[in-house]
């Protein structure tokens, strides 16, 4: 890569006491910049670096000790365009609950989006044509909701069974999460895969059911925040290929109060997302 010189490099922190920039420079003409600075307030604090470059604001890892160099604090930046450019799928995690009271079923899915390109595709406006990356999911489906992970939630938008992102997608991986809920006779589920997908992983709550598709097996059951999950696994999934997840109906009870049932899937869909994207870092 070619240095960036008179770039703006901003030092930042953030921490539960207090968050902002610390300090600022232009990089040299070789691209290299530097900082002093004082660890001070809450030990949880964290600091790292921001370099801006047509547009786009690009970080450091969080700096791990009080003078950093090297890999650490390179700040790699990227031209922008709106065209197409080559995108893969590294992985696609499902992950579906056991049925509620009112036979709703929460879907929680996490994207792994890598642009394998060496721009960063932007969005020049939020209509779906101008995505930077879209999917669609199964008809039916309410509490649309995107949590933890990569892409904020203010550059996601969902309609007409379609999310779009809009967030400016670097070289590189992003993870894309979020969850929404089924009614329990959407089942058998098919679920198109739109793109060759490296990693396809199922996570089905109920003990009953199958999960079946090209490549799919059935692997070692995993605890996710307290609750147990039958897993399946596929590697190298081709475009086009269907999974089927076939879950039995719930048993006939008494509807409860929608706007609970609205709560408990945004409780239950944003605890599974954090405790599926912990797991998730840490293979």
């Amino acid at each position: 890569m070619d240095p960036v010189s008179r770039a703006w490099v901003v030092l930042h922190r953030v921490g539960p006491d207090r968050a902002g920039p610390l300090d600022s420079v232009r990089s040299d003409s070789r691209g290299r910049y530097s900082f002093r600075y004082v660890r001070t307030g809450s030990e949880d604090a964290i600091y790292f670096v921001s370099a801006s470059h047509d547009g786009i604001a690009y970080f450091t890892p969080p700096l791990a000790e009080g003078k950093v160099s090297g890999d650490d604090g390179d700040i790699a930046v990227f031209d922008t365009t709106s065209h197409r450019v080559p995108m893969s799928l590294r992985g696609h995690h499902v992950v579906v609950s056991a049925a509620d009271a009112n036979a709703r079923r929460s879907i929680v899915e996490v994207y792994d989006l890598s642009n394998d390109s060496s721009v960063t595709r932007i969005a020049i406006a939020e209509t779906p044509a101008s995505a930077t990356w879209q999917t669609h999911i199964a008809p039916g489906a309410s509490d649309f909701r995107v949590s933890q992970g990569d892409i904020s939630a203010a550059a996601v938008s969902y309609a007409n069974g379609v999310v779009s992102v809009f967030a400016p997608l670097a070289p590189g991986i992003k993870q894309l999460s979020f969850s929404y809920s089924l009614p329990a006779k959407s089942f058998p589920l098919k679920l198109p895969l739109e793109k060759e997908t490296g990693i396809y992983e199922i996570m089905i709550e109920e003990k009953a059911g199958s999960v079946t598709g090209p490549h799919l097996r059935e692997v070692d059951p995993v605890t996710v925040d307290e609750r147990n999950f039958r897993r399946f696994l596929a590697s190298d999934m081709p475009e086009n290929s269907v999974a089927v997840i076939d879950l039995p109906a719930p048993p006939a009870t008494h509807s409860i109060d929608p706007r609970y049932l609205v709560a408990l899937t945004l409780v239950i869909g944003g605890s599974m997302i954090l405790a599926l994207a912990r797991a998730l870092r840490r293979r």
